[in-house]
């Protein structure tokens, strides 16, 4: 009897969790969604966030308010998801900077593989190698050479340390086996203006930061940090098919909540992503802003 009694309280137990469970799925969104972005306004995230942001309200019929939460290569704005209560109504953007890079970088106080909920990633971000016109820098091979001939005196700019452009450039040093100053920003906005400005020799531009000031003739792109040329910028080389074979320097963008989701909250919400990145009008945009579409599983954010 005293089994039979246990069983029945197990079983609504269970019961009363996969009701609330269920509740949480239905009832979710019913209120405004904070989606916090990890840097300032100009870079990829950024744009790929408010363009997120955009199509959730359209979709869901709530607010969704971006807040730029920048500083320490994203993991301010990771920590106050961390804090977060998990109901589905506090999101981030992030990239794979601030889940792995900075790892190595510094004591982070959050633990990337327990204190998130990952959702979806959504697009891949090449980046730019770009000078400006007046610096008489034609090729890479121009750019190398300069770097070899005058070690430390060609300087890059990024919009921090250990974000996906810091890789870039520095994977580019590497790979050359020459000597580069690194120039940190806040951001990548400020990273193009010192480009601009003649502060510094070069930049891994990002696409929201750079492509306006390529088309409008202040900066020529070298090459492409992707290992295919981007769809709606075939004119950009790669710089693997350049001679600097395997080079491919990406950042991930993608969605994560604090971790303790309901399951069916989570589900809801990456289901909800994949149908949005997935119409016709969001490949469009994903296009336009020349990134690459990139929705697969979960495990890639978790790599």
């Amino acid at each position: 009897m005293r089994l039979q009694q246990l069983v029945l309280s197990l079983l609504t137990i269970v019961m009363s969790w996969m009701c609330i469970f269920s509740t949480h799925a239905q009832d979710w969104p019913n209120n405004s969604i904070r989606l916090l972005i990890p840097f300032a306004p100009g870079g990829g995230v950024d744009g790929a966030g408010r363009i997120l942001a955009r199509a959730l309200e359209e979709d869901l019929k709530v607010s969704v308010i971006v807040e730029n939460r920048a500083g320490a290569n994203g993991t301010i704005a990771m920590n106050v998801l961390r804090q977060s209560k998990p109901d589905g109504y506090t999101l981030s953007m992030v990239s794979t900077g601030a889940l792995d890079v900075d790892v190595w970088l510094m004591t982070l106080p959050y633990d990337p593989a327990k204190d998130f909920t990952y959702l979806a990633p959504m697009v891949k971000f090449p980046f730019y190698l770009s000078v400006i016109p007046s610096s008489g820098i034609k090729t890479v091979g121009d750019l190398i050479a300069r770097a070899k001939a005058n070690p430390g005196t060609v300087s890059y700019s990024t919009p921090g340390v250990g974000n996906g452009i810091h890789l870039a450039s520095a994977l580019l040093s590497q790979m050359t086996g020459t000597t580069m100053t690194h120039v940190p920003y806040k951001g990548a906005g400020p990273a193009a203006v010192a480009l601009l400005g003649g502060e510094v020799t070069f930049t891994f531009g990002s696409g929201p930061s750079i492509l306006g000031q390529v088309d409008a003739g202040k900066v020529i792109v070298l090459g492409v940090s992707s290992i295919d040329r981007v769809p709606n910028r075939q004119n950009f080389p790669t710089l693997n098919e350049l001679g600097f074979k395997g080079y491919e320097s990406n950042s991930l963008g993608g969605v994560v909540g604090p971790a303790g989701l309901p399951p069916a909250v989570s589900a809801k919400i990456s289901q909800t992503i994949q149908r949005i990145v997935n119409t016709k009008d969001m490949q469009d945009k994903i296009l336009a802003a020349v990134w690459f579409h990139c929705l697969e599983q979960e495990k890639i954010l978790r790599q």
